[in-house]
């Protein structure tokens, strides 16, 4: 079985969203034309990292969730607020990824931590 291609994927992406446009996604991406179209032709074989990581921000999504799939699995299921958060994702860098992973992390331990029973002698 073969990996699908970043542009395999976003040909499929663009084909399966009648509001979705190859000029449209460019100018969201902040590309020029030329580049997604020489990408989808298969003139380009690969797209450079930023180009990649751009068109998956314009499409509201991080650049591994593309690859892997997921975005594609969530589909129209997306709530706004999911969106919202991958919107975020896709904008920050590698070291404000790892720092907001931790602050979620502990936000959601943190009520684990608060249920707990004071301790008898604390009145």
């Amino acid at each position: 079985m073969t990996e699908m291609t970043f542009a395999k994927r976003l040909q499929r992406v663009i084909d399966n969203d009648p509001k979705l446009t190859v000029a449209g996604l460019s100018v969201k991406a902040g590309l020029d034309n030329s580049a997604l179209r020489s990408l989808l032709s298969g003139r380009v074989k690969n797209p450079r990292l930023d180009t990649a990581m751009k068109v998956c921000a314009a499409l509201g999504t991080t650049l591994e969730d593309f690859m892997s799939g997921a975005y594609e699995q969530a589909g129209d299921d997306r709530s706004s607020e999911d969106q919202r958060i991958r919107d975020l994702l896709s904008q920050l860098s590698v070291d404000e990824r790892q720092l907001l992973l931790s602050y979620g992390e502990g936000l959601r331990d943190a009520p684990a931590k608060g249920n707990r029973e004071p301790p008898e002698d604390a009145e």
